[in-house]
């Protein structure tokens, strides 16, 4: 009989450890089809260039991610996106599962470019009113001509142009400029929006990189005519927002090695989406 108890015994371990020894990555996960992708999306009735989207989540677990077609994106089964500008815009919706991705892409028409008030003051350059120059090293030079501002030189010189403004606590803005000139050669071009004051001499970083060119990440080694947001290959993104109220600056800086023909931007505004 203690041969028998002691058989049993094992066995019983035996299943024990078979069921506690599968893990949950030996689960099997379903990989989502694009019906777990779809989404609808909607004008806001207030705002034409307002869209609100929506998707019904399959499994809240799931990992998302929307990318609006114009180099912005977030997160999420919800999600809002004001569009600056006139155009068609292919959205892109995005399950992650352990199982797989699936995706839903849908066009978005804007028919108007958006009519809320810049903040800032001479955006189409006519002439340097409003405009501080920030000069950081010698080498580039900024001239104000022909309703542009526009960046020459090199030498990995740098400089910048920079205007305050006021914002409101946790309000959204938007970035929008057009952009012209290339091929570079080694260069940079960054926009930013910090609270802290520009000083001749010193570089400028506050905030981070909202968007930007930059040769060693590929964009700006070729020709460029667009919308600045349009084109950009570093940063963190053309719409921004601060937990207080109070005075802001928009510094645009670039330097590098060879400007070539040189770098053109106009029609620079900064808009409250909200």
């Amino acid at each position: 009989m203690k041969t028998l108890k002691f058989t049993t015994n094992i066995l019983i371990l035996g299943i024990v450890l078979l069921f506690t020894g599968c893990s949950d990555d030996d689960v099997l996960v379903s990989e989502p089809t694009s019906e777990d992708a779809a989404f609808k999306f909607v004008f806001d009735s207030d705002n034409p260039n307002k869209v609100n989207f929506n998707a019904t989540p399959s499994d809240d677990n799931w990992n998302t991610h929307w990318d609006f077609g114009d180099n912005t994106s977030t997160d999420g089964y919800e999600a809002s996106k004001v569009y600056l500008t006139a155009g068609d815009y292919d959205v892109r919706f995005k399950v992650f599962t352990k199982g797989g991705t699936a995706e839903v892409i849908q066009t978005v028409v804007i028919n108007q470019n958006f009519q809320g008030p810049n903040l800032l003051l001479n955006g189409e350059f006519d002439g340097n009113d409003s405009w501080s120059i920030l000069t950081i090293t010698d080498g580039v030079n900024i001239s104000f001509d022909n309703n542009e501002a526009t960046w020459t030189g090199g030498g990995f010189g740098h400089a910048g142009i920079y205007q305050r403004f006021e914002v409101l606590e946790n309000n959204l803005y938007q970035i929008s400029m057009d952009i012209n000139g290339g091929p570079l050669t080694d260069c940079w071009f960054e926009v930013y929006v910090g609270t802290e004051v520009p000083v001749n001499g010193q570089d400028y970083g506050d905030g981070g990189i909202r968007i930007g060119l930059n040769t060693w990440e590929g964009c700006g080694v070729e020709p460029f005519n667009d919308d600045f947001s349009t084109i950009s290959c570093v940063g963190s993104g053309a719409t921004f927002e601060f937990p207080t109220a109070g005075t802001a600056y928009i510094v645009v800086r670039s330097g590098g090695g060879d400007f070539g023909n040189g770098v053109s931007i106009d029609n620079v505004a900064v808009r409250s989406l909200e």
